[in-house]
């Protein structure tokens, strides 16, 4: 299972009106970090893809919903459950950080 793309046409069913909890990666093309990151995200797709949806929205394509969610620096990833913001985290060094960051998330 990879990440999904999200835009404006699918945010309130794929997030907001998700049932289960949802990571959303705040990404852009030209974002050399980004990119660097990505297939650790692609990783948590496939190991965390039966518990949570994971997610991402490009930022040039989508800026509103960017600035909905108030991101500032990219990449910023955000745990959404009941379509509300949990927590975030930005920049994760590693996979193993985008893993402690869902356990703990998870846990609130």
């Amino acid at each position: 299972m990879s990440a999904i793309n999200i835009d404006q046409n699918n945010i309130q069913s794929e997030v907001m009106n998700s049932d289960k909890p949802v990571l959303l990666d705040f990404w852009a093309p030209w974002c050399g970090y980004c990119r660097r990151i990505g297939p650790a995200y692609e990783k948590i797709a496939d190991e965390y893809g039966d518990r949570l949806t994971v997610a991402k929205v490009n930022i040039d394509e989508e800026a509103a919903l960017a600035e909905a969610a108030q991101i500032e620096v990219i990449p910023t990833l955000v745990l959404y459950r009941d379509g509300k913001a949990v927590d975030s985290i930005v920049n994760p060094g590693s996979k193993a950080a985008i893993d402690q960051f869902i356990q703990e998330a998870m846990a609130k």
